[in-house]
């Protein structure tokens, strides 16, 4: 339910029908996995908690532009840009793009 940080690379990269375009990033890797059981034998997650999977970069749905502006927390874990920036970054990057995720 947050989105992780790190070094990712574009699995695929593709339209979506929801949010303009959906770059899909290749988390979890080894490294997320090294922090997930980590942060798990901390203490700092339940043992139950899902790595997650199915994480990448997109826009969002038709007339939700204020999700970006008001800074709103709805993917689940993915990264959300306004579906004209997700637009202009697509035409830039192709599979095996390295991306980096950080606050």
């Amino acid at each position: 339910m947050r989105t992780p940080e790190g070094i990712f690379s574009i699995k695929d990269l593709y339209p979506h029908e929801s949010w303009s375009k959906f770059l899909w990033l290749d988390y979890p890797t080894k490294q997320s996995w090294r922090k997930h059981i980590k942060a798990k034998q901390d203490g700092i997650i339940k043992w139950s908690d899902s790595v997650g999977s199915e994480v990448g970069i997109h826009g969002v749905p038709a007339n939700s532009k204020n999700l970006i502006k008001d800074r709103s927390n709805w993917t689940l874990g993915c990264v959300s840009l306004s579906n004209q920036d997700v637009d202009e970054l697509y035409q830039f990057v192709q599979k095996g793009t390295v991306v980096e995720i950080s606050h």
